[in-house]
């Protein structure tokens, strides 16, 4: 079987996809998946949710009839991208057999993507800006968390900064974004497979999430520390949506 085409780097604003259903089948604790031909729904991965959204498939026999299913996550095993379903058992077996090679539109929740991508650049413009503003380099976030509320940074360190220099870092950020700063996001062989930098101005951070195009979408950042034991948390949330200019 063909590995499932991936669009989501390429086409981060490409909310719906016709597609081909290759498979329905169940993972290792028994939940219902599909795997499809082609894909603009992200796998979870590096901090950031696996998306959500809805399957619309024509069914076998059934002429122009369709079947909605929901994609409740969507996760990567064994270079699989998977998208989980929400389907009970009986709609499982009725299903199976019915939907392999069909023609099928897979939509995506837009509102949690977009919010994704719009967290996902400002965690790592945070991380810069602080080191802009402490005038030195930092230790990188050891974890980044997505959530559908926000975004933390969890470094491995206590004492690097104050809430003081994360308040002028956030302040500074706030600046940086209203002045529209392109966001670029490539792929880099030579580093290995699947390896991609995501890139603003002359910054460069390993990522291979999905993000937005420009500091102008990602919108008022709001920001957070806290500490516990040996570890500091950044914890960053956003105005409502911005204009999306992708």
């Amino acid at each position: 079987m063909s590995q499932t085409l991936p669009l989501f780097h390429d086409e981060p604003y490409l909310k719906q996809l016709d597609c081909r259903v290759d498979l329905l089948e169940r993972d290792e604790a028994g939940l219902p998946f599909a795997l499809l031909g082609e894909t603009v729904f992200y796998p979870q991965g590096g901090g950031q949710l696996g998306d959500r959204g809805v399957l619309n498939i024509a069914l076998a026999g059934e002429g122009e009839a369709l079947r909605t299913l929901e994609i409740v996550a969507t996760k990567k095993r064994d270079d699989q991208i998977r998208h989980y379903l929400g389907i009970d058992d009986e709609a499982f077996t009725q299903l199976q057999a019915r939907v392999i090679g069909q023609q099928a539109t897979a939509t995506l929740d837009w509102s949690l993507r977009y919010h994704q991508m719009r967290v996902h650049s400002a965690m790592h413009l945070i991380h810069c800006m602080l080191e802009r503003t402490l005038g030195r380099a930092i230790a990188h976030p050891v974890r980044s968390p997505l959530s559908d509320e926000g975004g933390e940074n969890q470094y491995e360190f206590v004492g690097e900064f104050d809430e003081d220099s994360l308040r002028r870092a956030t302040d500074a950020l706030n600046e940086f974004c209203s002045a529209s700063h392109e966001i670029r996001t490539e792929a880099d062989t030579s580093q290995g497979q699947g390896f991609r930098w995501w890139q603003c101005e002359d910054w460069s951070i390993p990522c291979g999430g999905v993000h937005v195009r420009n500091t102008q979408e990602i919108g008022v950042v709001t920001s957070s520390m806290k500490i516990k034991k040996n570890t500091t948390r950044v914890v960053v949330t956003l105005s409502a949506e911005a204009e999306e200019l992708g």
